[in-house]
């Protein structure tokens, strides 16, 4: 480890899996979350991930200063399949991370949310990135959640930087050559995340 360079944060109960790396463009540690996982924080760390057609929830706390995010790909299950099987549903991740937060004492009163994502990665083909986006609107108009900030739609690819204990969204539309490799990522997760739902190793960096 280099001089200066602090020990890395402990993480929250629950996180301890989801290994911490040091990034020296924000000069603090990071650590990736992948379609289906979150990640909630109270320290002074950035919460980083890529998304395409997925959508994450940026949450935080006014009053605790801590907070968390989310990626999820799919708005719900087909029917007769059972929603809270699988974290990529949408449902699913924003119970989730709401649940955890108010665990850790927060309280939806007091909740921030920025949303991102949902872009259209394959040229109006699907329209699983407006499904998305509709289905994260209408959880937060249902939950009677507040949003400060929104960047939805499009057609590039996103990615997030997310600082839980500030509220802080930084989000980078990416260029359209990386478009295919997302697309062929996002498939495969969908394919492959029901029968490997606790050793899916997609890696979207």
């Amino acid at each position: 480890m280099p001089l200066g360079r602090a020990l890395p944060p402990k993480a929250l109960r629950g996180f301890e899996g989801m290994k911490l790396f040091w990034e020296p463009r924000w000069e603090r540690y990071a650590v990736k979350v992948k379609p289906g996982e979150f990640y909630v924080s109270d320290s002074n760390i950035v919460i980083t991930t890529v998304l395409g057609s997925c959508i994450s929830a940026c949450i935080f706390d006014t009053q605790t200063q801590m907070g968390g995010l989310n990626h999820f790909m799919l708005p719900e299950g087909t029917q007769g399949e059972d929603l809270y099987r699988s974290s990529r549903y949408g449902l699913f991740a924003m119970e989730q991370l709401v649940n955890e937060l108010i665990k850790h004492g927060c309280q939806r009163e007091n909740m921030q949310i920025k949303l991102t994502g949902g872009g259209d990665m394959m040229g109006g083909i699907t329209s699983i990135g407006q499904q998305n986006i509709d289905f994260i609107l209408q959880y937060i108009k249902d939950e009677g959640l507040s949003v400060l900030a929104k960047d939805l739609g499009g057609d590039q690819a996103r990615r997030v930087a997310y600082f839980p204990t500030e509220g802080r969204m930084l989000v980078n539309k990416l260029d359209h050559r990386d478009d295919q490799r997302l697309i062929e990522e996002e498939r495969s997760y969908s394919v492959d995340v029901d029968q490997h739902l606790d050793d899916s190793d997609v890696e979207l960096f």
